[in-house]
């Protein structure tokens, strides 16, 4: 810190004349406003050294930000309380911080579980109903599950993030497209019983599902050599059914 200065204060007398020097603190005295650090009062040395010794200043390591004219000084001399209420202010900070981050936590807890049940209860329909109508809510809970993991496997394959689109197509057999810039990649779950008359349109693609439940019927109908990855969802759950 720039602790002194010299103020030159000349007094005449005739036919004389005298200097006056005078000390003053003019800067590293500092005052916490409740978020920042700020100048605090110019004091002569003489006073300043009274307020050390007397432990009305004391230096301090501050770690909150200053507001301008204060210099930017690690080490400060400041009031016992100014530091006490910097701590202050920054436990405080450093609580609503933590509070945030478990509120967001809990917030993708309760998503995933969300997504989880979901999953569960389409599958829970299809096996119950046994209908098309069944089949297809479990379908697309499958292909929503993979979406990220999907995206995350083509990432580690290619090194760009794909674009995964929002529902199946039927010209991809009902599964859903994943682009990489303007190339279609591949396709997420298509329905196995249609695949089989669009081979050849698949052929080039990779085919992402949940399972190896799903992967056998999808093969049987696809063209040999047809790349068919197997890609888990982001929590252990029950092997997905498959849809044909």
């Amino acid at each position: 810190m720039r602790a002194l200065t010299w103020e030159f204060t000349e007094l005449r007398s005739e036919p004389k004349f005298r200097i006056r020097i005078t000390l003053a603190m003019v800067e590293g005295l500092a005052k916490f406003s409740g978020k920042r650090w700020e100048a605090g009062p110019q004091i002569p040395v003489g006073e300043f050294l009274r307020w050390v010794f007397a432990g009305r200043v004391v230096p301090h390591r501050r770690r909150a930000p200053v507001r301008s004219p204060l210099g930017v000084w690690s080490v400060m001399w400041t009031a016992p309380q100014y530091a006490e209420a910097e701590r202050t202010h920054l436990a405080a900070q450093e609580r609503r911080k933590r509070e945030q981050e478990e509120q967001e936590r809990a917030l993708r807890e309760r998503r995933r579980q969300e997504r989880d049940r979901e999953m569960r209860e389409a599958q829970e329909r299809a096996r119950a109903e046994g209908g098309h109508q069944a089949a297809i809510e479990a379908l697309k809970a499958r292909q929503a599950a993979l979406e990220i993991p999907v995206a995350q496997f083509v990432h580690r394959e290619t090194g760009s993030y794909p674009f995964v689109e929002d529902k199946g197509a039927p010209e991809y057999a009902m599964g859903v497209p994943v682009h990489v810039g303007l190339t279609l990649y591949g396709v997420v779950c298509p329905v196995a019983g249609r695949t089989g008359a669009l081979r050849d349109d698949l052929a080039p693609l990779v085919i992402f599902v949940a399972s190896e439940a799903e992967r056998r019927p999808i093969a049987a109908q696809t063209r040999p050599g047809q790349r068919i990855e197997i890609v888990r969802p982001p929590t252990p759950q029950s092997s997905p059914g498959t849809c044909r």
